[in-house]
């Protein structure tokens, strides 16, 4: 191959030299040469030569390791990006086929097992895309060579290897193609593996079985039998829809179980490898288990396994309280792996096994796969079968027995790693937490929920007799706490059964006063456990008891109360507040103690995950409080600034939620909250100013907050306050997708303070904020848009009279708002006159065009003059008028709202009263317009009043209990909105009595002539049903 090419845009050819020189660069200590090397191998990275280049300086054994490395880096990484040639960049077919032809050689007889494992996890990516189609013989030939290299231990662990990345990445494939492809090449080579396994386990099984294993290394063998039983594991759960059904499925099931025992008796400490191979057993049976319950159940020997299972469940549950405990690692094939004592690690896929197990029998998935009769009845009859043979009474209750009685005791173990670690052990163990996965304890509990659920009748008796244990006066600490984890567990099921109150109210209350070394391991469990039952029933005795438990266990200055029995507490008071009867008069006594240890508790917390528990706890204790909040809020606000400024990594999730504290205090404490002015109005306007990144993740809940400060505020708004409004305008305007909370914010301001957003800086660019969210496609936004520049329009006219009115509709025009209005209209007039495919298509929706004629019909009603004046400053009004009209009216059958029937109807109506020579356009419309009153007002009169408009407020509007300043403002507004103030009938009539005045009576008489007969007379219909003459 050539490697004198000039790459375009490099600074070097491509050549192998400058390719060495440059990968050497990329792994140098100094940043700036590699710096220089990364933009130079990306320069390269569009040459078709460049990732063939990579391979062969990655083959070449005589170069520098590190040179290599990143050679094997870059290959990886190039694939991932270029492989599939969807860019300019991509590799190749020609290159594709040269690198495909070297790639196994790049791991077989590898001696770096970090070389090997780059070059195999590239040959895996190239794989899940090329075969079979462009890459048929890939699998075939892989196989060829593994057999060929069975006698040879180097050569076969870089094949199995390959083999292992490639079954991995076709495992966790989506894609039906991949799945397919697996599940046809699974047969041969599940049993080409088998055999590998079957031979290299017998192999050093018989070495060691032998004593000859001082003087021959077994190693190896037991290295490659590990990784083809990897293999194994994920050919039989994900190469196989209906594993049961294949003969070679079966017999590798078979002998697995066959090995799960043999194993077992060969655990030892000199061979980990032993252990390690056992625990692919039991992933093998758990993943079958989960994955193909029914082929689980289907599989020979099954229910055997599982009783197997359970036996050595058994026998651990004999030395649990001595066993070491299991720790969180981390593992490069399961997301989490229990680091620990073998047994117990053995026993936790045991009781996982079981629940799925039980999961599978006692409540079937339906898959969606289709799956023919045959089949999905006989994998029913099989998981029948296995739970008759499985779980018999006798067999549940000696289930339910172990779990309770040995399974849910604290052990040495765990206090140790309580007292190591206590945050991440109290966060681990949190019955929020999945600690069930992984620790004994937490899923022999779950399993004997799932017992108990399904067998309650069987259970309950010897469970209630169990719980009556705790009241025992020789029960030791250890004890009680077992029995009180279990009654944790219980609460939905025996809540009818036990009387829980009684128990609180004598054993829970001295059990939390024991003063002992262990007893904080009860004062722990004792938080959890009043919080497991504050949903279901106390009595107002008991329920007084409860706050001063939590009191006694939130107490610093006891000794015994350490970290994790606070943090407990205050996790669970949570649970306390939250049940409807909660005492809040009784408790404001000890309400100011709580807050501050919650508040110092937050400070204290390491892990974000616990300090957002705390800060859930807080948030509702503030809710809970309601009006008597204001006597602790300096407690709380004097923490939050510093709170703010110390977050870390949980800096987001934290100051999300002491924005919703601050929102949560300001709804609480109503105008009152001014006392905090100077600390939350720079807040909100640090976390809008745009200059830092991260706050654009707060936007949301500052927006919140901000809108709840306002509506709160005293009538006459802060300077600060007002000095905002320029934000909340151009948030508006720019549609950042934070539009509705925006809308929200300029809307209290626009109540609450119209005079500012009339001021000349700030009124034309409220107005284009508005239009902008009014061109939305959103029907809620631009409904909003409407109200609030309808409200802008009503404030305008209050507070500057016409003149004041005028200037407003000056800038609708010179922004382009009101051209925009009437194109939309236009657009709509165009085409409802066109008929056929070529028919253009509107702008706005009918739903949406409705708020255009809204506006229009404002305008109108509030200075018909204007409104004119504006129509004839776009062009001539006989040019605009026959196709605005003709829209206007057929509007009204799109109107579903009544209030926005009578806007646009009183909007039209007062354009009556306009002289000459808008009179002379509107007179021709007289026969629209009496079909038009003689519609509306027939819906608007009411059905038990002829005559009445039943929009017609009779009474003031009851404020709501929870009203705002702005709620009070927008009640107002509509109580003196002409559609609720003006009857309809004599609106008209009015104006009707007017017109031949205005127009001439003679013309007036002319037009009246030419409407058509039934409209008039059903015009004149409605008015002799009102009276009318």
């Amino acid at each position: 191959m050539s490697f004198a090419v000039e790459a375009p845009g490099a600074a070097s050819p491509l050549t192998r030299v400058e390719l060495i020189r440059t990968l050497q660069s990329a792994s140098s200590g100094d940043n700036t040469k590699r710096k220089a090397a990364d933009q130079q191998l990306s320069a390269w990275s569009g040459h078709e030569d460049y990732y063939p280049s990579l391979q062969d300086v990655f083959l070449d054994k005589s170069l520098p390791r590190e040179v290599r490395l990143m050679a094997a880096i870059g290959l990886k990484n190039g694939i991932e990006v270029a492989w599939r040639f969807h860019t300019s960049s991509g590799i190749r077919p020609q290159q594709k086929s040269h690198i495909r032809s070297n790639l196994f050689r790049g791991t077989i007889g590898e001696q770096d097992s970090q070389l090997a494992l780059y070059n195999a996890i590239t040959i895996a990516k190239i794989v899940r895309i090329d075969y079979p189609k462009d890459w048929p013989e890939a699998l075939d030939e892989l196989l060829a060579q593994i057999e060929a290299s069975r006698n040879d231990e180097h050569l076969l662990s870089g094949g199995l290897q390959i083999m292992l990345r490639i079954v991995k990445e076709l495992s966790s494939a989506r894609l039906q193609r991949s799945q397919r492809a697996l599940q046809l090449a699974a047969p041969p080579l599940v049993q080409t593996l088998a055999n590998i396994y079957d031979a290299k386990a017998r192999e050093w099984m018989t070495i060691i079985s032998s004593g000859q294993d001082e003087s021959t290394n077994v190693g190896p063998a037991m290295d490659n039998s590990l990784v083809a039983l990897r293999i194994l594991r994920r050919l039989l759960v994900m190469g196989y829809d209906t594993p049961y059904k294949y003969e070679i499925a079966r017999q590798v099931w078979t002998f697995s179980q066959s090995q799960l025992g043999q194993l077992g008796t060969m655990v030892n400490d000199k061979y980990p490898a032993i252990g390690l191979h056992l625990l692919q057993i039991t992933k093998l049976h758990l993943s079958m288990a989960r994955t193909h319950p029914g082929s689980f159940a289907a599989l020979p020997g099954s229910s055997e396994l599982v009783h197997a299972y359970w036996h050595l469940v058994s026998q651990f549950s004999l030395v649990y309280d001595q066993s070491e405990g299991l720790r969180p690692g981390d593992s490069s094939d399961e997301k989490f792996k229990g680091e620990g004592p073998l047994q117990e690690r053995v026993a936790l896929k045991g009781l996982l096994l079981m629940r799925a197990a039980f999961k599978f029998s006692h409540h079937p998935v339906q898959s969606i796969k289709y799956r023919s009769k045959e089949d999905v009845q006989q994998e029913k009859e099989a998981v029948k079968q296995l739970k008759q043979t499985v779980f018999s009474d006798e067999f549940v209750s000696q289930m339910a027995q172990t779990i309770i009685t040995r399974f849910m005791l604290f052990r040495k173990a765990d206090l140790e790693a309580w007292e190591e670690d206590p945050q991440e052990w109290q966060y681990r163990m949190g019955t929020d937490s999945e600690a069930y996965d992984w620790e004994v304890g937490p899923c022999a509990g779950r399993l004997f929920l799932d017992l108990l659920c399904q067998y309650r009748s069987l259970l309950l008796s010897p469970l209630l007799a169990y719980f009556n244990t705790v009241r025992d006066p020789q029960a030791s600490i250890i004890a009680k706490e077992a029995v009180y984890s279990v009654m944790g567990l219980s609460v939905a099921q025996v809540e009818d059964e036990y009387d829980f109150n009684a128990l609180l109210g004598s054993a829970i209350v001295a059990d939390a006063q024991i003063v002992d070394p262990l007893c904080k391991i009860l004062r722990r469990r004792i938080a959890m456990l009043i919080g497991q039952w504050s949903p279901i029933k106390y009595t107002d005795e008991t329920r007084s008891l409860v706050p001063q438990i939590f009191g006694h266990f939130l107490n610093p200055n006891d000794p015994h109360n350490d970290i994790v029995v606070r943090l407990t507490a205050a996790k669970h008071f949570d649970d306390v507040i939250g049940d409807w009867g909660f005492n809040v008069d009784a408790f404001i006594p000890m309400a100011g103690d709580f807050i501050k240890e919650l508040i110092h508790l937050i400070q204290m917390a390491e892990l974000p995950e616990t300090k957002m528990d705390i800060i859930d706890t807080l948030r509702g204790l503030i809710t809970r409080l309601d009006t008597a909040v204001p006597q602790f809020s300096d407690i709380i606000m004097n923490a939050l600034p510093a709170l703010w400024t110390s977050t870390g990594v949980e800096g987001l999730m934290l100051k999300t939620s002491i924005l919703v504290i601050m929102d949560t205090l300001v709804s609480t404490m109503k105008s009152e909250w001014i006392r905090y002015h100077d600390i939350m109005v720079p807040l909100v306007a640090e976390n809008l100013d745009g200059q830092n990144p991260n706050s654009i993740n707060l936007v949301e809940d500052t927006l919140d907050l901000w809108a709840m400060m306002i509506q709160h505020s005293q009538p006459q708004l802060s300077p600060a306050l007002l000095g905002l409004v320029p934000i909340a305008v151009n948030g508006l305007e720019e549609q950042t997708g934070h539009d509705r909370l925006f809308m929200q914010v300029l809307g209290c301001y626009l109540c609450l303070t119209p005079r500012t957003l009339l001021e000349d800086a700030n009124r034309q660019p409220a107005l284009k904020a508005l239009s902008a969210s009014l061109q939305s496609r959103t029907p809620e936004m631009v409904k909003q848009a409407s109200k609030y520049i309808q409200i802008l329009m009503r404030f305008s006219h209050q507070i500057g009279g016409e003149q004041g009115f005028q200037l407003l509709m000056r800038d609708a025009v010179d922004t382009g708002l009101f051209r925009w209005l009437l194109k939309g209209i236009h657009d709509s007039y165009k085409a409802n006159q066109a008929t056929g495919p070529k028919r253009p298509t509107p702008s706005r929706p009918p739903q949406l065009l409705i708020h255009n004629f809204d506006l229009l019909s404002r305008i109108a009603l509030i200075d018909p003059a204007t409104f004119a004046a504006m129509l004839a400053a776009l062009g001539p009004v006989e040019g605009t008028w026959p196709w605005l009209s003709a829209e206007w009216f057929s509007s009204f059958d799109t109107i579903a709202e009544l209030e926005g029937i009578k806007l646009n109807f009183l909007g039209m109506t007062r354009l009556l009263e306009l002289p000459q020579p808008m009179a002379g356009f509107v007179i021709t419309k007289l026969q629209d317009y009496l079909s038009m009153w003689t519609s509306v007002i027939s819906q608007l009169w009411d059905t038990d009043q002829p005559g009445h408009d039943k929009l017609v407020l009779t009474r003031s509007i009851t404020p709501g209990e929870w009203d705002t300043r702005k709620d009070a403002v927008e009640r107002e507004l509509l109580q003196t909105d002409p559609v609720k103030t003006v009857p309809c009938h004599d609106f008209v009539k009015e104006r009707l009595q007017k017109l031949p005045e205005i127009v001439g009576d003679s013309i007036f008489q002319e037009w009246l002539s030419n409407v058509d007969k039934d409209v008039l007379e059903g015009f004149q219909n409605m008015e002799s049903r009102n009276g009318g003459p």
